[in-house]
Formats: C-alpha cells, sequence, structure tokens
C-alpha cells in the first residue's frame, strides 16, 4: 500500500498535515471538550505559529520546486487498463516547524433554577447534602487550578446571571450574555471563579438555553484563530429548551430539538469536540422540557464527536465525587484529541508514531495502547491517543506522525 505522511508537532496540541497527492494540507491538531433529584428531570425553568519549509529538493520524487507536486507527477491520476484514472496517494515532501500549542476549551456551564436543587457530595450519607451548583463551583475551582498549565479555559454560562423565572412572559427566563462571561485564556481559573455565582447562591434562576451557550462558546472559539486545539464542554443537569420559535408561555415546557444538529455542526464543520457531562440525569420523561434527558443527552453526546465509553454516550454523575472524575477524564482526553482538517479517504488504513513507537487504531481506548476516532461511525475528523500514547504526549510532548495509506 501506498502511504501519505502527516507530521503533527505538539505540545499539547498543535500539528501539521503533510500533503496526500498533489496538494499540501495544513491541520490543527487537538481536541481536535436532565434531571432533579428525587426523581424529576431538569426543570431549568422549574425547579504555531511556525514557519514552513519549501518543497524538497531531492530529485527522486520529492517534490517539484515550481508546483509543489511530486516530482515527475502532472498532479493527476494514472490512467488504468480501462482508461479511468487511478486514486493516486503520492507522498509530497514537505519540512514543517509549529511552536507547541495550548488546548482552548469553553466551559459551557447550565445555570438553570434546577441547579438549586440538593444532592449528595461526598458518596456519605451521614454528611448533609449540597446544590448541584455547590458541586459544580468547586469542580470548576479544582479543573481550572489542576489543568492551570496545560489548558486555557474560558466559561460561558446558561442563562446568563440576569436570567430569572418571569413565567408566563419568560422575558428574562432564557437570558444570555451577548460574549461569554470569560473569555479563554490562560490563568483564568480565578477570573471565572469571579465570574460566576458562587457556591452557595441559591438565587440562581432561569431556563435552559444550551443551544444559545453552545452556539456562543463555538463562535467564540472561532474568532480566536490560531491551530491550537479547541474544545467544549458542556455541563448540564437537563435538557434543553428556550427556544425562540417557541411561544413565550411554552417555551419551557418544549424541548429545543435543534441542540443535535447545533453540536454535530460545532463539531463536523467547525472541528471542535462538544463533551457532555450530566448532572443526575435519570432515564424518564420531564416536564420542563417534556422530554427524555437521559435520551437526549446521548444524543447530543454522539452528535458531538467525543462520546463517553460504556453504556451512557455522556458522562452521567450522582454526586459531586462523580463530577469531579468526569471533568477530570474529560481534560485529560483533550489533551489526548487530534484533529484531523482532511480525514483519511480510508479510515481503517491510518497509523500514527510518537515516541518513536508505531500504534494502530484499537477497540478499547480505557484499556488498550493506541489511537480510536471519536466517532467510530464517522465523520473521520478526530482521533484520541489511547493509553501509553496519551501518557507519552502528556509527559514528553514533542512530535505525532500520522501515515495515511491507501490500498494496494
Amino acid at each position: 500500500m501506498t502511504k501519505c505522511g502527516i507530521l503533527t508537532a505538539l505540545g499539547t496540541a498543535s500539528l501539521l498535515l503533510v500533503a496526500c497527492g498533489d496538494s499540501e494540507r495544513s491541520e490543527s491538531a487537538g481536541a481536535g471538550l436532565a434531571s432533579d433529584s428525587a426523581g424529576e428531570s431538569d426543570t431549568d425553568g422549574d425547579d504555531a505559529g511556525g514557519t514552513t519549509g519549501g518543497p524538497d529538493d531531492d530529485a527522486d520524487g520529492g517534490a517539484d520546486d515550481s508546483t509543489g507536486e511530486p516530482a515527475g507527477d502532472d498532479g493527476d491520476a494514472d490512467a488504468g487498463d480501462d482508461g479511468v484514472p487511478e486514486p493516486t496517494c503520492e507522498q509530497a515532501n514537505y519540512s514543517v516547524t509549529l511552536q507547541p500549542g495550548t488546548p482552548k476549551v469553553m466551559l459551557v456551564l447550565d445555570k438553570s433554577r434546577s441547579m438549586t436543587a440538593m444532592w449528595d457530595h461526598d458518596a456519605d450519607p451521614n454528611t448533609p447534602t449540597v446544590s448541584r451548583w455547590n458541586s459544580l463551583y468547586h469542580v470548576v475551582d479544582f479543573l481550572t487550578a489542576q489543568f492551570d498549565a496545560k489548558v486555557d479555559f474560558g466559561a460561558q454560562l446558561f442563562p446568563s446571571t440576569i436570567a430569572w423565572l418571569d413565567e408566563p412572559t419568560n422575558d428574562f427566563s432564557c437570558a444570555m450574555a451577548d460574549t461569554p462571561e470569560v473569555a479563554v485564556a490562560s490563568g483564568s481559573g480565578a477570573a471565572i471563579l469571579e465570574a460566576i455565582p458562587g457556591p452557595d447562591d441559591f438565587t440562581i434562576s432561569g431556563g435552559t438555553p444550551a443551544v444559545a451557550g453552545i452556539a456562543s462558546a463555538a463562535d467564540h472559539l472561532m474568532n480566536l484563530g490560531g491551530s491550537d486545539a479547541r474544545a467544549i464542554v458542556l455541563v448540564t443537569d437537563g435538557a434543553a429548551n428556550c427556544s425562540p420559535e417557541e411561544l413565550p408561555e411554552e417555551t419551557l415546557f418544549v424541548y429545543d430539538d435543534s441542540l443535535p444538529s447545533v453540536v454535530e455542526t460545532t463539531f463536523a464543520d467547525m472541528g471542535i469536540p462538544v463533551y457532555v457531562v450530566g448532572i443526575n440525569i435519570l432515564d424518564q420523561m420531564g416536564t420542563k422540557p417534556a422530554v427524555n434527558a437521559y435520551e437526549s443527552l446521548n444524543e447530543v453526546a454522539l452528535a458531538g464527536g467525543a462520546p463517553a465509553s460504556g453504556v451512557d454516550a455522556f458522562y452521567n454523575t450522582f454526586n459531586e465525587l462523580e463530577l469531579s472524575a468526569a471533568l477530570e477524564t474529560v481534560a485529560g482526553q483533550i489533551e489526548c484529541t487530534l484533529n484531523l482538517a482532511n480525514p483519511p479517504e480510508h479510515p481503517d488504513l491510518v497509523t500514527l508514531t510518537t515516541g518513536g513507537v508505531t500504534y494502530h487504531e484499537v477497540a478499547d481506548c480505557e484499556t488498550e495502547d493506541g489511537w480510536v476516532y471519536t466517532s467510530p461511525g464517522g465523520p473521520y475528523n478526530a482521533v484520541r491517543l489511547c493509553g501509553y500514547a496519551c501518557e507519552t504526549l502528556q509527559g514528553e510532548g514533542g512530535t505525532v506522525a500520522i501515515d495515511y495509506a491507501c490500498p494496494e
């Protein structure tokens, strides 16, 4: 088989793709980031810079200096016996140097009224319960401190801090800020904690405009430019409502079913995976909105291109310890996820090399060393390193070489 090489330079996230065929391709690598207690569904209203060198001067198969195409190739596929052009996947050689990058991650945080519901925070029935929001606040504090040197965080609340339930007019129930509460930046943990409500705030209120939250976060990440990894982490205790297509008096009761398609576009078209973390999501119908939040969040997580392993496609948590572990797992996976702006034509003919070891696609990222596509059924625009391959990248940084191959 013929191979097409890709070289990815990474600290925690930067990258580059070398051409397959007769055109140079550049890629970015990296992140490519319900229900209430007592059996209630979330009522959401109720309750690189680098420098690229020129073509290789080697006359033996190197790229032509004037065209950038493989030497001796006019860029067209060779004709087969039947006169139909055969596919080509010849290596075009380029030298590329990129500065290591840092993943850019937007935390999209549910601030609906149901987040004031009480739940367990330490898996100990003998200690007092705390609000879901209290747990989320402290987990965000832990997460931003733990990954401060590895990830640049920003924060988007949905709804905004000015939102409050004003049924039936709902002029403020779904209010959103014009821009994220905290822009993505290095060392932003303190700014995030200052911008969001405090841990003991029981006045937080509003519906669950998750679609607006995802859209705002995605726009912000796209406007950052650069080639660093980007991801969204959606944390919610219920299904989305607040659709502008619904009448004001109905908007909290109707599921905003555009969320899966918005998330799919964010991943497939923008190259931004969306990780979904649920808080106390039960497999039952809710009332605000009238939908099974468990089923809807599974659909959203699959659309986001970064599903959890196991039975649930999203990370479902039932106490603060599980919430903290889920977000720590997600942050670690973001470090080991590479976006492929140019997906392989033959996704089963791909190998990846890092730390001098070549890895193949594996069936189980939790127990094997290698890599997997973040979306096993496609689109094949992101891979996640597993086991020792991920540990090597996290510990040593350096380069990742990806080889695309064509059938013989």
